[in-house]
């Protein structure tokens, strides 16, 4: 795989996750309009906790996914994909069933309200998130690129359907979000069923395949708690110092820093694979530092646009609305230093 082939594969990824990534932002206008800050901040820790909780229903299974399902051919292929989905499977109805069950200890600690039912639906979204995130990343290490964003784009036009559905014209609130998603989850899930019974089979899973696959996968654990902790922590400690309301303030203008986000995902999913192919070939370090060098340029010049003209996007009009809700203004002031963290 060449340098113009890691550019290529970055921007169509880049695009199937642009659309994934754009579906909160396109969502936010009907949220700074529907809801409060306070309201909206709920939201944003409901998010927070399914962006943690999928971390652990992961539990490094993507990064084997791809590792194994491009290093491996045939049958052997075939086992190894079966075996990490078959584990997949089996671990995210466990996580599922747990938290289902002790929903009514988590509502509070993780919503900041007592709404038990609420986590029951989460259960339910992450489980599906769970189970369709391999079919979909099968995609991208067979380098299928069209079926890559289609199945981001259903996610993405199913979500806002549901959204506006459950929110606007039922008005539902914050439990119309939950179930907006859950519809959506369902509907992705159900179409990526073809893609698992045409590569998948559980006669094939193997002991020793299965004992490989967990020992490379479980170190990756540590690392994206870590991750997700520096990424999302800080909701949790604004709901602590100062409550739900700065919560939905800072999540309007961490969606509007979504922009470095999208230029740092979609390099690094093209980069995996562009990475593991063609790590140990000549010329490969070169190729590398290129690559370095025009990601961290890009990243530099959105960092400094977007930092710009931050007040006019949160403020051009829609009709007679403007983009963003005026009660969220305010958080205009976080959207630069979300940029630049993207960058350093």
């Amino acid at each position: 795989m060449s340098l113009q082939t890691l550019g290529k594969q970055s921007l169509i990824y880049g695009f199937g996750h642009i659309l994934t990534r754009l579906v909160t932002f396109f969502l936010l206008p009907l949220y700074t309009h529907m809801f409060t800050p306070e309201e909206y901040g709920v939201v944003s820790l409901a998010y927070a906790f399914m962006g943690f909780a999928l971390i652990l229903y992961r539990y490094g299974m993507d990064t084997a996914l791809m590792k194994f399902a491009v290093q491996k051919e045939g049958q052997e292929r075939g086992e190894y994909i079966s075996t990490i989905y078959g584990l997949q499977v089996i671990s995210s109805v466990v996580f599922s069933c747990i938290l289902f069950f002790s929903r009514n200890i988590i509502a509070k600690i993780v919503l900041g309200v007592d709404k038990p039912e609420w986590i029951a639906l989460l259960s339910g979204v992450l489980l599906l998130d769970a189970l369709w995130n391999l079919p979909v990343l099968l995609l991208r290490t067979e380098e299928k690129p069209v079926s890559f964003i289609a199945f981001n784009l259903t996610n993405v036009l199913s979500t806002m359907g549901f959204n506006i559905f459950f929110v606007v014209i039922l008005k539902m609130g914050i439990l119309g979000v939950l179930f907006a998603n859950l519809a959506a989850s369902s509907i992705v899930f159900i179409l990526s069923l073809p893609i698992i019974m045409k590569r998948v089979s559980f006669r094939t899973i193997q002991l020793v395949t299965f004992k490989i696959v967990f020992k490379f996968a479980i170190p990756f654990l540590p690392a994206g708690i870590f991750t997700m902790i520096m990424e999302l922590a800080n909701r949790y400690l604004l709901y602590w110092m100062a409550g739900t309301q700065e919560v939905g303030l800072y999540s309007a203008g961490y969606k509007l820093g979504i922009f470095g986000l999208i230029v740092v995902m979609g390099f690094n999913m093209g980069w995996t694979p562009y990475f593991l192919k063609r790590g140990k070939e000549d010329g490969a370090r070169e190729d590398f530092s290129q690559a370095a060098t025009l990601f961290l340029g890009l990243l530099g010049f959105v960092t400094v646009a977007v930092s710009l003209w931050v007040p006019e996007i949160m403020r051009f009009p829609i009709g007679s609305r403007t983009l963003i809700g005026e009660q969220f203004w305010s958080a205009e002031k976080v959207v630069s230093c979300i940029l630049f963290s993207y960058f350093f």
